[in-house]
């Protein structure tokens, strides 16, 4: 699942006799169909979206540090894809004559993850992001708060799982 495909979940809910929509999207697309329609989707767990929901809720307070002019550069909705191409997880799809290249993020997979897992997973990126985007605009007494603010958020975060 890709992670822009959150917002299009379709949720039903199991009534013992078969799935009811659960959401709105759900609704929307059942009045589209007619009987006997035949619907294919993808299950996601539930580990799967709070796995994402933590990631990104981590990825907002972080967001929340960096400073006026970057905000201004990179819409908060971008953030998260402006740490990937940072960190170069994405692959070349083409590459155009001027050099311009076409890519694909690479999707992190929270659904295959353990907690554990997980937790390992964000641990590393955090280190990256001192350095790479935080480090870049601060440093010293501020650079120091705002990771311990950053690192605190972290345990907090992953107390809810």
């Amino acid at each position: 699942m890709k992670d822009r495909d959150y917002g299009n979940l379709h949720e039903l809910v199991w009534m013992g006799g078969g799935w009811l929509p659960h959401n709105q999207n759900a609704h929307d697309l059942a009045d589209q169909c007619v009987k006997g329609s035949v619907i294919t989707f993808k299950e996601v767990t539930e580990r799967d979206l709070s796995f994402h929901r933590c990631y990104m809720s981590l990825l907002s307070e972080i967001y929340s540090y960096l400073p006026g002019n970057f905000k201004k550069a990179v819409p908060k909705n971008n953030f998260y894809q402006f740490v990937k191409h940072l960190q170069g997880k994405y692959k070349v799809l083409f590459q155009f004559q001027d050099g311009t290249k076409m890519v694909e993020y690479e999707s992190i997979a929270f659904g295959k993850m353990s907690q554990e897992r997980f937790k390992n997973y964000i641990r590393e990126q955090l280190p990256f992001i001192y350095s790479e985007i935080i480090g870049k605009f601060f440093e010293g007494e501020i650079y120091n708060n705002i990771i311990d603010n950053i690192e605190t958020e972290y345990e907090r975060f992953m107390q809810r799982l």
